[in-house]
């Protein structure tokens, strides 16, 4: 081809691609959540969005699995909904031409997203996240928008997550919503002291809260719980002290507004009442492991490895061992915080909230794959994780360690064939769930079953 054809060509291509950029522009326009977006911005979705078409009754994101894609509304409606706290699923609402689900996990390392579900045939742009994250620093006004909607449906479903303002009307709850005062609470942090006068209901939006009572740990509260109810309800003081377990973002309905919340909806009073009588007994049945299930973590993480000690031998290792076999040294631990039958093996928590392996982390190099906490390639082996984990889950290891078969690591032993450099590369080594591989170790090499994963809510509900 000659130099004024290839010319010629590249001329209509770049013609080609501003008339389809136009075009995409043009439309996007059109879509109520994109309309004030700078042009740039617009292009920049175009290039990057791919269209998808969803049957009727489709799960397109699945509620507590963060979707790995933003997903605009071209045509069709969405229904969204989620589940509260115990366990009965709340609209959300429906999303239709316009609008934009999706952006949870760029605001936090962990998001219980809703499940949202076609209800009609639908066209839908699809933008992977980790895009979006890349070019956050050209996409200013569509990142900010993001982050408002993301305000705005956080703030939402807590308010569906607790059962009794579940309820609530749709008009209501708005109503509630926009009354609600926003607050950030620090890691150790005391909201609420024992004697005093709560300044409203609490209801938890991010993070995770003890209950103690003379230093014991009573109760825990996640996302979705609230507390201060009672001492409003009863004129009283706090009976209790509630502590931040992690980094928290707490909503506080002001004492006036919550006051006439109940003077509406006399019926709420012994919705609550019944509520904070199951948590106070519950929290009495497993006084004696509270404050352990606080030290070991067990309640920052959703999914933990549990062994039936019933059934296991009493000097049995051999998960321990199936575990070291594939990864180069122990992940697990027995002798964990033990439950009526059941021991929480120790292994890395997979903190949700405020993991501080994460926080720490110079490179961020742990991140989340689906539920599962795990270390990326770009470990570099520097160690701030292993002090920063309060359960002494994490470890460094020769990176070159777990991808040694036992055969090959005994191979290192004879000198003439070492395999490694003297000074190997270092890479923090946690238990991930075997997350790259297809099973897990220890519960493959356990003979009996005595080894399984157990939700974390299942095993302590309050």
């Amino acid at each position: 081809m000659s130099a004024k054809a290839q010319r010629t060509t590249e001329s209509l291509h770049r013609r080609l691609r501003r008339q389809a950029d136009e075009a995409r522009i043009s439309a996007l326009r059109e879509l109520s959540q994109c309309s004030g977006l700078p042009v740039a911005e617009l292009r920049w979705i175009g290039r990057q969005a791919t269209l998808r078409v969803f049957a009727a009754q489709t799960t397109i994101v699945t509620e507590r699995m963060p979707s790995d894609f933003l997903y605009i509304v071209l045509r069709g409606t969405v229904t969204a909904s989620l589940h509260d706290r115990v366990g009965r699923e709340a609209s959300l609402g429906t999303l239709r031409s316009g609008d934009v689900f999706g952006e949870g996990p760029l605001f936090g390392t962990h998001f219980g997203s809703a499940t949202l579900v076609s209800q009609s045939p639908c066209h839908l742009l699809q933008i992977p996240l980790e895009r979006i994250t890349l070019d956050a620093h050209q996409l200013t006004s569509f990142f900010a928008m993001l982050r408002t909607l993301y305000r705005q449906r956080l703030v939402q479903a807590t308010l569906l997550r607790v059962p009794f303002l579940a309820l609530l009307s749709g008009e209501e709850r708005n109503s509630v919503a926009e009354q609600l005062l926003v607050r950030d609470v620090r890691r150790g942090e005391y909201v609420v002291r024992r004697g005093n006068r709560p300044n409203g209901l609490h209801l938890i939006e991010t993070g995770q809260f003890v209950v103690e009572q003379d230093g014991h740990v009573v109760s825990h509260l996640d996302a979705g719980d609230f507390f201060g109810a009672t001492a409003l309800m009863t004129n009283e003081t706090a009976f209790g002290d509630i502590r931040a377990v992690t980094p928290c973002q707490i909503l506080t309905m002001p004492t006036l507004q919550f006051l006439g919340l109940l003077e509406r909806h006399p019926e709420m009073a012994e919705y609550i009442s019944t509520s904070i009588q199951e948590r106070s007994t519950y929290g009495a049945r497993i006084e004696i492991v509270g404050d352990a299930l606080v030290s070991h973590g067990v309640r920052r993480g959703e999914r933990v490895l549990v062994r039936d000690v019933e059934r296991c031998p009493p000097d049995c290792r051999l998960c321990v061992e199936g575990c070291a076999t594939r990864h180069g040294t122990a992940r697990i631990q027995l002798g964990g915080v033990r439950t009526e039958t059941l021991e929480i093996v120790d292994s890395c928590r997979q903190c949700r909230v405020g993991a501080e392996c994460v926080e720490v982390c110079p490179k961020h190099a742990i991140q989340w794959s689906g539920s599962v906490l795990t270390v990326t390639d770009a470990c570099d082996g520097c160690g701030l994780c292993v002090p920063a984990c309060p359960y002494g889950a994490i470890t460094v290891e020769p990176a070159v360690r777990s991808m040694l078969t036992t055969l090959q690591q005994r191979v290192q032993t004879i000198p003439i064939l070492s395999l490694v450099v003297n000074k190997p590369a270092l890479r923090a080594n946690k238990c991930d769930f075997c997350v790259s591989h297809t099973d897990m170790a220890c519960v493959s090499r356990c003979p009996i079953g005595a080894l399984r994963i157990e939700d974390v809510e299942k095993l302590f509900p309050y």
